[in-house]
């Protein structure tokens, strides 16, 4: 059986359940509905704060139950690193695949050898200069 609104009817699971559950959906509104829901919230009680499509209604619904939830995390593109920051270096191997290097590596050695098994075949296409060579006999010797 299935509520009005679509999702699955049955027993509330707590809040702990709910936090350790894979995301099915990025999006962040579908994440709190979920949470809503997991705990036996219901949409009517989400109408009574806002719109059932704003993030901060399903927010301010978890927030007057007392459930917590993680907040957004604002970022913002022009933010400069402080100089207090610590960096944590990155090890080659841990940035680069080595099967995927192996891959790309091989793909590139088998591209230059077929385009140089062209070659000679591309330079006999050229046309040359043609040179003459014209050599005359007088007489007997």
């Amino acid at each position: 059986m299935t509520q009005r609104d679509g999702y699955p009817e049955g027993d509330a699971a707590t809040l702990n359940d709910a936090r350790y559950k894979p995301l099915v959906s990025r999006r962040r509104i579908e994440h709190l509905k979920a949470l809503a829901y997991d705990c036996g919230l219901t949409a009517e009680e989400a109408r009574q704060h806002g719109k059932l499509t704003a993030t901060k209604t399903w927010e301010s619904l978890l927030t007057s139950h007392g459930l917590e939830f993680e907040p957004k995390i604002e970022s913002t593109s022009n933010t400069v690193a402080s100089g207090n920051s610590q960096i944590n270096p990155i090890n080659f191997f841990e940035w680069v695949d080595l099967s995927q290097l192996l891959a790309v590596s091989l793909a590139s050695a088998g591209i230059i050898l077929l385009l140089m098994s062209f070659w000679p075949r591309a330079l006999n296409a050229i046309p040359r200069p043609v040179h003459f060579r014209i050599e005359f006999t007088l007489g007997d010797k």
